[in-house]
């Protein structure tokens, strides 16, 4: 007797078997039958919720950069902070921007495997795209309070996320990123004042 269930059960249980090939046998050398067969269904099933193996993908990528970015928003948006104390807390050490990954160990072996370096960079654009909304939003505020000049909000916050995106992007250690990136911060800081 075949089982009906929930089509967004069944979407997320398609994304997270597919997670589980795509960990074990890389993503490049999982197919949909490969999908399939890890939850015991039909490549129709699969292609019923999913286009393709590329849209699983995608549809990964969208939702681990979600999980990092809500998790890197908590520390930026403080209610009843100044934004350079959000700021001081939203660009700390890689240790914090990675933690959220590290709670996730599918996604993590995943997106930084040994042969994982463009999926790597795939996600740190997606979510940096993911958090320019949210650092608008704190800026655009932050000047209509008079806490700050800037006169394009726009601009400052790609400059803000793109420009630490960068160096978490190409640096070598932890304790060199974390000093580029607070360099950084105290540059941000003093335009501020």
């Amino acid at each position: 007797m075949r089982t009906v269930k929930d089509p967004d059960t069944r979407k997320q249980e398609i994304l997270s078997g597919a997670l589980r090939v795509f960990a074990r046998k890389g993503y490049e050398k999982t197919t949909i039958s490969d999908i399939a067969g890890e939850l015991g269904i039909s490549q129709g099933l699969c292609y019923r919720y999913y286009a393709s193996k590329e849209a699983i993908y995608d549809a990964a990528l969208d939702e681990y950069a979600s999980i990092i970015a809500d998790s890197n928003l908590e520390r930026f948006d403080s209610n009843g902070k100044t934004l350079k104390e959000k700021i001081r807390a939203f660009s700390g050490s890689l240790k914090e921007y990675r933690k959220p990954e590290k709670d996730n160990e599918l996604l993590y072996s995943l997106f930084h495997g040994e042969d994982s370096q463009k999926m790597h960079d795939q996600l740190m654009l997606k979510t940096a795209a993911k958090l320019v909304p949210h650092i608008k939003r704190e800026l655009q505020k932050a000047k209509e309070d008079g806490e700050i000049t800037i006169s394009d909000v726009d601009a400052f916050a790609y400059f803000f996320v793109y420009g630490q995106l960068g160096i978490l992007m190409e640096c070598g250690s932890q304790k060199d990123c974390d000093k580029r990136i607070q360099d950084l911060l105290i540059d941000v800081l003093q335009l501020l004042d």
